[in-house]
């Protein structure tokens, strides 16, 4: 992911260096252009001046050349266009995934040109979603991730990197999850079940050291089977052919439940529990994949607040745009950990042991639930004083409802 956000600044660098030398060398040809005057004026040109400008013009033209090259070098397709979406340019990697030729379609309608509506939905978006995979126009086997950025003088700049490759580890890594994941689930539950029935047996002639450590190893076979679930849950929603049925959801009732949940979590630990709803909107969504968001947030919260600490959730819309957040006074987050704190079984400090109860994956079906409503996480965390972790629904994703009181409870 670093070498991917080097090369697209290393990319983006390189094209503003040629936007401004193409820029100097039409400005050259401009000036250069003689103009219809009297022979024998006074302000005609110097031939010295125009040796100078001529000497100028060739050096320009020399580093578009220059530019062009280097652009060529990039592993990704570099594509740049006018505020009205005319073709400007594009590298050589571009005019192949694309379709296009420079020669024969400059200053052409980009979205006449390309043979993909998903493409056109895209741009017209100008740069939201941040990125967005799919199959070349030329190429169906070939999967690419785009990204329109604005760019100098009204222009946009469209990169795309060939992910073909990685996609195809990734399923591979996928199913071997989930395969794995079914495979162990009728051990692992039989041994739990075992394990219960032992612990829980009176009189059986266990010993008193043997009785400790079969509950030891039943507190371990339930956060085996916590960890099989969620990992069955991840392969699921990294499968882009599971279904994801929409529904208006009132937020009111989803997180009342969410919080009577927490509340039960907490326990002795004792956790003030404060949520406030602005019911004036539903969120549409999937209900299982929503309220699976709200619980491990919600549960992320708890197992890293002290006792007594304070966890608030709440749900507002603005200006069509609904933000769901969990905020908490808890050990809080250093920033070095906050870009990888979605990533499967990352620990934020690995000297402390796994005594929260978690299984390590709750951030990261947070973070493809997210993905898969066309929303945005963000992390906001202070060491020693909390966090608060928000997901932005976009305004397609908002209806209004019939409810239009604020709800607070605690």
């Amino acid at each position: 992911m670093i070498f991917d956000n080097l090369l697209t600044l290393i990319g983006i660098g390189v094209m503003a260096g040629g936007t401004y030398l193409l820029g100097r060398y039409r400005n050259i040809q401009a000036n250069s252009t003689p103009e219809h005057s009297n022979p024998d004026s006074s302000q005609r040109e110097s031939q010295q001046d125009r040796t100078v400008k001529a000497e100028e013009t060739g050096e320009t033209a020399d580093s578009l050349e220059d530019f062009r090259d280097n652009v060529s070098w990039l592993p990704d397709a570099i594509t740049i266009l006018d505020h009205d979406l005319n073709l400007i340019w594009g590298n050589s990697m571009a005019e192949t995934w694309f379709g296009f030729s420079n020669s024969e379609h400059s200053h052409s309608d980009f979205s006449e040109l390309i043979k993909s509506d998903e493409i056109k939905e895209f741009m017209m978006g100008k740069g939201y979603p941040e990125s967005f995979e799919c199959a070349s126009p030329t190429d169906p086997e070939l999967i690419l991730r785009l990204r329109f950025l604005p760019y100098k003088n009204r222009q946009y700049l469209l990169q795309a990197r060939d992910i073909t490759q990685i996609r195809a580890l990734e399923n591979i890594r996928r199913d071997f999850i989930a395969n794995a994941s079914h495979e162990l689930r009728t051990p692992v539950s039989i041994l739990y079940g075992y394990l219960e029935m032992m612990s829980e047996k009176k009189g059986s002639g266990i010993s008193s050291e043997w009785r400790q450590a079969i509950k030891h190893m039943h507190k371990q076979t339930i956060r085996i089977k916590q960890i099989i679930e969620d990992l069955s849950i991840l392969s699921r929603l990294e499968n882009p052919d599971t279904a994801n049925p929409l529904e208006a959801l009132d937020m009111g009732e989803l997180i009342e439940s969410a919080s009577n949940n927490a509340k039960a979590l907490s326990g002795e630990r004792s956790h003030s529990i404060l949520t406030k709803v602005n019911a004036s909107h539903d969120l549409l969504g999937n209900r299982s994949e929503i309220e699976s968001l709200v619980s491990n947030l919600v549960s992320n919260a708890i197992h890293y607040t002290p006792a007594e600490g304070k966890i608030t959730i709440k749900w507002d819309v603005k200006s069509s745009v609904g933000t769901l957040s969990i905020a908490d006074t808890g050990i809080g987050i250093e920033k070095q950990d906050l870009p990888r704190i979605t990533e499967r079984f990352y620990r934020v400090d690995s000297s402390r042991p796994r005594n929260t109860g978690g299984t390590g994956l709750g951030l990261a079906i947070v973070n493809h639930i997210v993905n898969r409503n066309n929303a945005k996480l963000r992390i906001k965390s202070i060491p020693k004083q909390g966090s608060v972790f928000s997901v932005i629904f976009p305004r397609s994703r908002i209806q209004p409802s019939n409810r239009s009181t604020d709800l607070l409870f605690g």
